[in-house]
């Protein structure tokens, strides 16, 4: 059976059947879904829920379900990658680089067998507000699109996949900002050459899809083959309805908005309620023009939301996974790398090694600063200390660490563009704990009880009273 958002319902009721909720209250997609997923976060529930009527932006019954939250746990991603919710620690990470290095090639299916062609709609008829598209914030200047574009590179072809927000600004145009990366330097390239940049807001598939999205990989790798590595089969495409063969397409998406970023125009877009927790400014952004919408009959809208852990633990797992091979490369006895949800999920990283040599928890702790530049407090303990467990990691900062010793700043360096405390845009400070013990002298053991009587006296063999 070929991978989809569908699918993946069908193994969370399978696995987790308690982690998905669904509503069959109207709602309507200005502030009210946001407001459930902020009071459901408060009291620690973060289920993956289905929305089953909500209004487009014109106030009527937009025909859509809407889902969030599918990555707002770390078991639910475990689960999209094929593994037991059990094993959603460092297990899932190294599963995600496994498959991402795995690179398998898309196949092309004709319009008739892609799902996402049952409903076309092209030229006048295109209309955005027609889609239940989240305003999520009290600031934000406007309903705001937050899943997955894609887009060849103007030179080779090759497919790159990333997340970007896109401002509705009006029936069929939308204000996408990026960050300097792979997909600006496609729109810089297209547009020295004069001409626009075709795009596609992809909306709706499986966690995979998305997962994929966020690898860490070379500007001329093809994401589509790393996603269908992710997916652990090809990933299907279509030819797009306004650029056929020179826009490839996922087939079994729910959604899909075709477009292009003009060349020559640009305009104000934001402010947004980014994944940092504050609002993000108002930036100059290309202007995407839409020319088609395509989806599935009766389609399910998937909305990450950001500034939540929806938004926090999709680009943390796909990071730690690509990581974790760059730090075993230059520390072998690495063993795990976490980026924690508390404190804004991109900009920390807890990193274990098992160390052999002083300096060692200095090399793990800058080798992910070229690779992740949103990334600013790295705390490096020993091999005995969970990186998955936070109470654990600061116990070691706490007790194994000395502020005039084990803690480096480095100063003016790549950060995130972000980043709200950057005096220069995209440039900041890094922080380095090294809560690893020293070798050069004697240290205090770590308090444990016998392990032969951990392994006899188990609580589910007592007699409770």
């Amino acid at each position: 059976m070929v991978k989809d958002l569908r699918t993946f319902i069908a193994d969370m009721e399978k696995n987790i059947p308690g982690d998905i909720k669904y509503v069959n209250t109207c709602m309507d997609p200005k502030f009210e879904i946001s407001a459930i997923a902020e009071e459901l976060m408060e009291q620690g529930q973060t289920p993956m829920i289905i929305f089953n009527h909500v209004k487009n932006n014109k106030g009527v019954d937009s025909g859509f379900k809407v889902a969030i939250n599918t990555f707002a746990s770390r078991q639910k991603c475990t689960v999209a990658l094929g593994l037991p919710p059990e094993q959603w620690k460092m297990e899932t990470s190294l599963r995600f680089a496994q498959l991402s290095a795995h690179r398998i090639k898309p196949v092309i299916i004709s319009k008739e067998e892609a799902p996402v062609k049952e409903v076309v709609i092209t030229g006048d008829d295109v209309d955005l507000y027609d889609l239940p598209i989240l305003t999520h914030h009290e600031m934000d200047g406007h309903p705001f699109l937050v899943d997955a574009v894609i887009a060849a590179d103007p030179d080779t072809g090759c497919y790159n996949s990333s997340h970007h927000r896109q401002m509705v600004r009006n029936k069929n145009e939308l204000g996408l900002y990026s960050s300097p990366r792979h997909l600006w330097n496609y729109w810089q390239r297209a547009k020295a050459q004069g001409k626009p940049l075709p795009v596609a807001h992809v909306v709706g598939h499986h966690p995979g899809f998305y997962l994929g999205t966020e690898a860490l990989v070379d500007m001329e790798d093809d994401e589509y083959e790393v996603i269908g590595g992710v997916l652990n089969e090809p990933l299907r495409l279509v030819p797009s309805e306004t650029y056929g063969d020179k826009l490839l397409v996922p087939a079994d998406a729910e959604l899909v908005i075709e477009g292009e970023m003009l060349p020559d125009q640009m305009d104000a877009e934001g402010p947004f309620g980014e994944f940092t927790g504050y609002y993000g400014p108002q930036r100059w952004a290309p202007i995407v023009k839409v020319k088609a919408i395509t989806h599935r009959k009766s389609p399910i809208y998937l909305n990450i939301m950001p500034g939540r852990l929806d938004h926090a633990i999709i680009g943390g797992i796909p990071k730690e996974g690509g990581l974790f091979d760059l730090i075993k490369l230059a520390v072998p006895t690495a063993k795990a790398i976490h980026l924690p949800v508390s404190g804004c999920c991109r900009f920390s990283a807890y990193i274990s090694i098992d160390k052999m040599a002083e300096g060692e928890g200095m090399v793990a702790a800058i080798t992910p600063f070229p690779y992740h530049d949103e990334l600013k407090l790295v705390v490096v303990t020993d091999g005995d200390i969970d990186p998955f467990n936070e109470n654990d990691v600061w116990w070691a900062v706490n007790t194994r660490a000395q502020a005039d010793e084990n803690v480096q700043i480095i100063r003016n360096i790549r950060g995130g563009t972000l980043d709200p405390s950057a005096v220069i845009n995209g440039v900041g400070a890094k922080l380095i704990i090294d809560a690893t013990k020293p070798m050069d002298r004697p240290f205090a053991e770590k308090i444990n009880v016998p392990k032969e009587v951990r392994a006899r006296i188990k609580a589910k063999d007592l007699d409770w009273a």
